[in-house]
């Protein structure tokens, strides 16, 4: 049985707290009970009252004729600790605290959760809250609403977790006149026990949900949140909004990856690693929602737009091409069906423009004609309420035989002020959405082929890697700790991994260096090896380009003396001579320890300038090879990775391979707080990827 099923789908429910006074939060809660109407039984607990809405009211929860299924508490904060140890006594295991004071009150209210939480764990508990809205199920079986929201619930086949309460009664307000259906509502509240993952776990059995949307203000156990998630995203959509965008009190840290990955990326590439979709705007999250919950999934990215007005189907046309679709190129044969049933004046290609004369029937027949082209994959219909001729009501029922079971993607835009002819209701009834900006109805479309493309990618292939820590600690000397690594030990661990770097030596030693340069024949590069230097290029310490041993032992003395300034007392120059890597794309490959994510790994375009670009991709490690080539789609560089003024495209499939190893690295080596593989260089030449500087930090 799953943790929440007598939560969400409890036959009795104990509901202490229960009152006659009117605006009270145990009449409110009661009365909602009451008008889904719940299927099960109904136990009003309080100590003043025979009594409530004709309900026998029991005096305590001793005095119940049964363990019920579920109990929901209202009390105030300071009696909740005592309820829970009368509930505990009675063998209730299931419990929804919507009472408020605890953590998020201050230090006295924390200290009070904890004890919740330890109570909750002693008696073995399912504890949701405290401090939340309450849940509700729209299943026929169950028709549970227990929350204290003035308005109930449309039903339908969404469900909504939000960490906030206030924000879930207003989205019921609002969902109230739309086509907007829930199926099951979780206010998580401050999370004391039960959280997201546990909602997740039972909504992806939940045959009466089929889409998931979330709203999140914390992300608790990151490792089972990806889990569960990877798991139903091949089954039905998980659309997310996460607060919290700005970088406001973001810690930079000594490297370019600590430097670059606050918050907002993390999670937002954890949250791609979980097929999650996320959206800034509640808005968008439910336009999303509403067509995922109605309509099929497209087979393709080719949509047909077909309006009778010019402006809209431009608008939407840019935002189909920025969602990642694209205007379906019409079959010559549809093309001419279109020009017998249209007036001279319409446009016939794609977007199809019927002009603001186009009636009822014209918007069936060219509908018609556009479904059976095989090239066009969704439709997005555009209609402006028409000036003469027909309505929205009449163009609805004209379509209602033709897109029964047609098979193919519909949404709908409506830009009408008032629909008194019904027109709304019909659609909603043909379960085509309706939106009333091109825009959003777009956007919708673009959600659809989006999932389309995570459901079958989850589908194919595990999505989630495991790593087991590796035995071996890397350290920097004896009881190291927060210490840079010595760079001859990071390219040892490289290799380990079967990651390349340039052929190198390291030595303090000018002849070695010179007898090195010798054998490899190529321009040299010399740099400054100690590892307390972070940041050679700043510093002065890399020397480029170096073909004659003149040149190279000039570069020897200039660096050593720099090297002097920046190092500690008694700590001597050592040097990293190199092969230098001609014409090559530089990449970034770096990794940081976060506090609740774990390994946190970045790939971007590398170099000096990676801080001031900012072209960087996150993933959580470990990451496999699809999720590795992800990342580097991510890049907005694109046009670099395939090859630009004559340097050399990148391998993806080696480059990959390369990036999945260093995840593996990152994940099973914890006491590596940060890692930089910058530059790694792309070369032409070489045909693979070589690292040629790496540092890390351990605690």
């Amino acid at each position: 049985m799953k943790r929440l099923e007598k939560v969400l789908c409890p036959k009795s429910i104990a509901l202490i707290g229960a009152s006659r006074k009117e605006g009270s939060l145990g009449k409110k809660i009661l009365e909602s009970i009451l008008r889904l109407p719940f299927k099960g039984k109904i136990y009003p607990i309080n100590p003043k009252a025979d009594f409530i809405e004709e309900i026998k009211v029991y005096s305590a929860v001793s005095a119940l004729p049964e363990v019920p299924d579920l109990a929901i508490i209202l009390l105030p904060a300071q009696m909740v600790l005592d309820c829970l140890d009368e509930l505990g006594q009675a063998g209730i295991k299931n419990v929804v605290v919507i009472s408020a004071g605890f953590k998020e009150t201050g230090a006295e209210g924390l200290e009070r959760e904890k004890q919740l939480i330890e109570k909750a764990h002693q008696y073995e508990m399912n504890l949701l809250g405290p401090n939340c809205m309450g849940i509700f199920n729209t299943d026929p079986q169950v028709m549970f609403n227990g929350t204290f929201s003035p308005t109930l619930p449309n039903r339908g086949h969404i469900a909504f977790i939000s960490q906030s309460g206030a924000l879930g009664v207003g989205v019921m307000e609002l969902a109230a006149h739309t086509d907007l259906g829930f199926s099951v509502f979780v206010s998580t509240g401050n999370k004391a026990d039960i959280n997201d993952t546990d909602v997740l776990e039972f909504l992806q059995d939940d045959a009466n949900t089929q889409v998931v949307t979330m709203y999140l203000e914390s992300i608790d156990d990151p490792d089972q949140f990806r889990k569960i998630c990877s798991k139903m995203v091949a089954l039905k959509p998980v659309l997310a909004v996460k607060a919290g965008r700005t970088l406001s009190g973001t810690k930079a840290a000594s490297s370019h990856t600590g430097a670059l990955a606050n918050p907002e990326y993390i999670v937002d590439g954890f949250l791609k690693q979980c097929g999650v979709i996320r959206y800034a705007q509640l808005q968008d999250l439910f336009d999303a929602a509403r067509a995922l919950a109605a309509q099929p999934l497209p087979k393709g990215p080719r949509v047909a737009v077909v309006t009778n007005a010019g402006g809209p189907a431009i608008l939407a046309s840019d935002t189909l091409e920025e969602s990642g679709l694209q205007l379906a190129a019409l079959n010559p044969k549809t093309i001419s069906r279109l020009q017998e049933i249209l007036p001279a004046e319409a446009a016939v290609k794609n977007p199809v423009d019927m002009i603001a004369s186009a009636d009822h029937q014209i918007y069936h027949d060219t509908l018609e004609i556009i479904l059976a082209d095989e090239g066009v994959d969704a439709v997005l219909l555009i209609i402006v309420k028409p000036p003469i001729n027909t309505t929205p009501l009449k163009i609805v029922q004209s379509l209602e035989a033709l897109v029964h079971n047609c098979g193919k993607t519909i949404l709908t835009v409506l830009m009408a002020q008032n629909d008194e002819h019904g027109g709304f209701e019909h659609f909603k009834a043909l379960q085509i959405p309706v939106y009333a900006y091109p825009e959003a109805g777009a956007k919708a479309l673009g959600a659809l082929w989006q999932y389309k493309q995570i459901q079958e990618r989850f589908r194919k292939s595990e999505a989630v890697v495991s790593a087991p820590q590796s035995d071996e600690v890397l350290l920097s000397g004896p009881g190291a700790q927060n210490k840079q690594v010595p760079i001859k030990d990071l390219i040892e661990l490289l290799q380990s991994y079967d990651i390349k770097s340039a052929p190198f030596i390291i030595s303090d030693n000018f002849y070695k260096i010179k007898s090195f340069h010798n054998k490899t024949g190529n321009k040299l590069v010399l740099k400054i090896a100690n590892e307390q230097i972070i940041h050679k290029t700043e510093a002065g310490l890399l020397k480029l380009g170096m073909e004659t041993e003149k040149e190279v032992k000039k570069a020897f003395d200039e660096l050593y003396k720099k090297a002097l300034i920046h190092l500690p007392p008694g700590i001597a120059p050592l040097f990293m001579a190199q092969k230098q890597i001609h014409h090559g794309i530089e990449l970034v490959l770096g990794g940081k320890r976060d506090a609740q994510f774990g390994a946190v790994l970045m790939v971007g375009i590398g170099g000096i300038f990676i801080e001031v670009v900012k072209d960087v991709s996150f993933r959580i490690a470990p990451v496999n090879a699809y999720e590795a080539k992800e990342m580097l789609s991510e890049l907005r560089s694109q046009v670099v990775l395939n090859g630009f003024r004559g340097l050399p495209a990148v391998d993806r499939d080696s480059l990959a391979y390369t990036i999945q190893q260093f995840s593996l690295l990152l994940a099973e080596h914890p006491e590596i707080t940060e890692m930089d593989l910058n530059p790694i260089i792309w070369s032409g030449s070489e045909k693979e990827a070589l690292v040629v500087d790496v540092r890390a930090t351990v605690q």
